[in-house]
């Protein structure tokens, strides 16, 4: 009886401690850069990214749901495919600050989820005396 008891628990714990490892690598991100990613692409190739830059001016393609757009960051690029399983935010249009996530596809960031930062909600009114 102890024996078949301590296997019950042994196996529970396997259970639960493979099901936590297969969770959190289907929903850990690798926090990038554009600069960053576009140094070394290929060495992301496999992991789910969250990529910061800027929406380049004019670079902005709307298909339907979906979009193509660049990133840029300290003069690098990463083009960006936006799948339109979301919606894009409101706050999405070019020159924001935009976070990206996705995985690296081809050369293009292929991403299901976008945020833009609207610049003026997050600016302190300042007044010169």
């Amino acid at each position: 009886m102890k024996n078949r008891f301590i296997l019950f628990i042994s196996l529970i714990t396997i259970s639960l401690g493979t099901i936590a490892y297969f969770s959190s690598a289907e929903t850990s991100y690798t926090l990038l850069d554009v600069s960053e990613l576009a140094a070394n692409p290929v060495k992301y190739g496999d992991d789910n990214l969250r990529v910061r830059g800027m929406v380049k001016i004019g670079s902005v393609v709307r298909e339907g749901k979906s979009a193509r757009f660049v990133l840029e960051l300290d003069e690098k690029e990463i083009p960006v495919y936006f799948t339109g399983k979301n919606l894009l935010p409101d706050a999405f249009k070019e020159g924001v600050k935009a976070r990206v996530d996705g995985r690296m596809e081809n050369g293009t960031l292929v991403a299901d989820h976008v945020e833009a930062k609207c610049a003026s909600k997050y600016e302190a009114d300042y007044k010169e005396d």
